[in-house]
């Protein structure tokens, strides 16, 4: 029990495949059912732009996975021109 708690309070909603998917799909993620995340602690999934990020059923993600929601192509138009419009930017676009 005090194992779970500390867990808990380290992992956040990284504590389980269930917790981070369920904190995924609160902050507008659409993920499908079944899907396993088999390692949340060192799998990173950008949460930047959350509304990009369409898992569909029966997925499972394998440790050290990176999903971004971005590219780094941005920053480097953004050193060269100036502010970029359109990047992407606006919370809950649909």
């Amino acid at each position: 029990m005090i194992k779970d708690i500390v867990k808990k309070l380290l992992y956040k909603e990284r504590t389980s495949s269930q917790t981070y998917i369920d904190y995924m799909r609160k902050n507008g993620a659409k993920i499908g059912q079944r899907v396993t995340i088999f390692s949340p602690k060192t799998t990173n999934i950008d949460m930047t732009r959350p509304w990009l990020i369409d898992i569909g059923n029966d997925v499972q993600i394998t440790e050290g996975v990176t999903i971004l929601t971005h590219g780094y192509d941005w920053a480097v138009l953004k050193g060269v021109y100036g502010e970029i419009l359109g990047s992407g930017g606006g919370k809950g676009r649909k």
